[in-house]
């Protein structure tokens, strides 16, 4: 499953790396099944530059320090929904509040739409 590197979420850019830290090499993942544990995701969106540890879920793939959750959702074949992640914010009134994503070439379309 290959992985898309540049989301919208919340109308903003978000932009990604993944990266498995075997022996230390950090090395860039281009394909979801490639990840091992140990791996982290990087993520600049919104004037914000978050750093996720890999986090095995049983219905998602998930990297999460406990106050930002990036997820993939498992589809029913057990592959991640890489189209629409979620990322999770929680909030300092212990609410959570979810970013919407949507692979970016799929909103310069609606993008488009709406200035027209």
């Amino acid at each position: 499953m290959v992985l898309n590197s540049t989301y919208i979420c919340d109308d903003s850019s978000l932009e990604l790396v993944i990266r498995n830290n075997i022996n230390g090499d950090f090395s860039i993942i281009d394909n979801l099944t490639d990840i091992k544990p140990g791996a982290f995701i990087n993520i600049k969106w919104n004037n914000k530059r978050l750093m996720l540890p890999y986090s095995l879920r049983k219905d998602y793939l998930s990297f999460t320090d406990r106050k930002w959750d990036w997820r993939y959702q498992l589809n029913q074949n057990k592959y991640p929904n890489t189209e629409n992640p979620s990322l999770y914010e929680l909030l300092p009134s212990g609410k959570i509040k979810q970013h919407i994503c949507q692979l970016e070439e799929n909103n310069s379309d609606i993008s488009l739409q709406k200035n027209t």
